[in-house]
């Protein structure tokens, strides 16, 4: 057997190991999905996505194209069939992960990224396969640092390589449209570029600025919705970077604590010493450098403005991890190579404990069996009933005698609005009668819907007295029941209704229209 044939054979084994990596975890991804409801934020996503936009309030447009376009294909707003696209981002991720570190490292580092990758709580959970903008950013990125590390690092291609370029650009734009975190990618290859002396010719070609061209002309739905609503978006986003006195080092604490987490701690502190291995060689270790220049920009940011006060979310940082994955394949790889066995247990330890791991989080967010055999153990509120569905809702409303032609449902919270709005299906209009209705204040004119009546409708919540909040914007309000919402036997919270008569002045807001 050749050299040639060897290597040719341990690429296709490689290729195989990442692309039943794939298959196994898109299977796994699309069950879960199809046996538990969508969470607040895929339900807000999906009911916002039924109106088509240039852009959207709280993100960039793609993922709800994304989930409104399958919807409106299928003809359904099921779970599994919402979900789905989203799974298959996942496992281009996956894919482009692997490529990336191949072509940097070694096969086998190419697959131990991918694996690990599977294995963290963060990407594998929410960004694997739930309604969010992290699942169409991700996979565009990932392509995007593919072709760029294909320009940067593949010998023997001389030339401007234009045509690589642009589609670098056109995969960063895409990105740019799925989360505005996708802006990172051009600081990052600009950063790496500045920095890596034998990179820094690609500055005097015109590939890298027709990339960002055509990566900013992709945005432009987003300038333009934003430009037309007082740039309510940037408005929103950057209210979250907005400096307070002093600096808050405990929140800086719980943030960095937050992002253990929800990577996993056996899996953050070899990624972050992945990362800081490759700040100390700096630009000597290319191919480390790019991608910590790629990863550093979301990771650095959203850590630091949690020194404002304001603890933040974990997912923030993400994007960055994402590109620390390839390192830590190669760093695994090695160990591996130097016949590590404290290594391969480690891997074979996170793989099957994020396997039982899931199937306990499965499992209680499907049946509910914890808070059933341990009441006490959600004394807080069950944090995996978000994810059931208000099925009861539309009974609800047809025993009160629910005029659909005529009628509203009023939602206190963009929360509860995105709840109640899929649980009543697109045939009920619903209106978020909050301070803070985000997507759904560009959605319907309250003011067309004065002198209407309408059904409000409210979980349940100590404290909370319904009546006396509306009582500015409606002629009358009075209590009309409730109803639970169930998990088989188990009543996981309960929403309360009330009939409104005739809608008299809009909720106020500061949100510009």
């Amino acid at each position: 057997m050749t050299a040639e044939s060897t290597f040719a054979r341990l690429r296709t084994e490689a290729e195989s190991q990442v692309l039943a990596i794939v298959a196994i975890g898109a299977a796994l991804r699309f069950a879960v999905g199809a046996t538990i409801g969508l969470g607040v934020d895929e339900s807000y996503a999906v009911a916002v996505a039924r109106q088509f936009s240039l852009s959207y309030f709280d993100h960039p447009p793609l993922h709800f194209w994304i989930a409104g376009g399958i919807a409106r294909i299928a003809g359904t707003e099921m779970p599994e069939v919402v979900r789905l696209p989203f799974v298959l981002c996942f496992a281009g991720t996956t894919w482009f992960t692997f490529t990336v570190a191949r072509r940097l490292f070694n096969e086998r580092a190419g697959v131990l990224a991918a694996l690990l990758l599977n294995v963290s709580a963060v990407f594998s959970l929410s960004t694997g396969g739930w309604v969010l903008p992290d699942g169409p950013l991700m996979v565009c990125t990932t392509a995007a640092v593919d072709r760029i590390t294909d320009i940067l690092f593949s010998t023997g291609r001389g030339g401007s390589r234009l045509g690589s370029w642009s589609l670098a650009g056109l995969l960063t734009g895409l990105a740019m449209l799925s989360k505005y975190h996708g802006v990172f990618v051009v600081a990052g290859t600009a950063g790496f570029l500045a920095t890596s002396r034998p990179h820094r010719r690609w500055l005097a070609t015109p590939g890298p600025y027709i990339g960002t061209l055509i990566a900013l002309a992709c945005f432009a739905p987003v300038l333009a919705w934003n430009a037309a609503h007082g740039w309510a978006s940037f408005v929103f986003q950057g209210a979250r970077a907005t400096p307070s006195a002093g600096v808050h080092l405990g929140a800086l604490a719980a943030n960095v604590g937050a992002q253990m987490v929800w990577v996993l701690p056996w899996i953050f502190v070899p990624l972050a010493a992945s990362a800081w291995r490759a700040l100390r060689a700096g630009p000597r270790d290319a191919p480390r450098w790019f991608l910590l220049s790629v990863a550093a920009g979301p990771i650095v940011l959203f850590t630091l403005v949690s020194l404002r006060g304001d603890v933040g979310l974990p997912h923030w940082e993400a994007p960055g991890w994402l590109f620390v994955f390839p390192m830590l394949g190669a760093a695994a790889a090695e160990r591996l190579a130097a016949g590590s066995r404290r290594t391969r247990l480690w891997i074979r330890w996170v793989a099957w404990g994020y396997v039982g791991m899931v199937v306990f989080a499965w499992s209680q967010a499907s049946t509910g069996w914890v808070a059933r055999l341990w009441p006490s153990a959600f004394e807080h509120g069950d944090p995996t009933g978000d994810l059931v569905t208000w099925d009861g809702l539309s009974g609800a409303l047809d025993s009160l005698g629910f005029d659909r032609s005529r009628s509203f449902v009023a939602a206190t919270s963009w929360i509860q609005a995105g709840k109640a709005a899929v649980a009543a299906g697109p045939s009920v209009t619903v209106l978020c009668l909050c301070a803070d209705p985000h997507h759904f204040y560009y959605m319907q004119d309250e003011r067309a819907f004065l002198g209407r009546d309408a059904v409000i409708v409210h979980k349940e919540r100590a404290g909370d007295d319904v009546p006396v909040r509306f009582a500015p914007y409606f002629e009358s309000i009075e209590p009309a029941g409730s109803f639970p919402v169930t998990r088989g036997s188990q009543v996981v919270m309960t929403v309360e209704l009330f009939r409104a008569r005739r809608f008299s002045r809009a909720y106020d807001t500061a949100q510009p229209r």
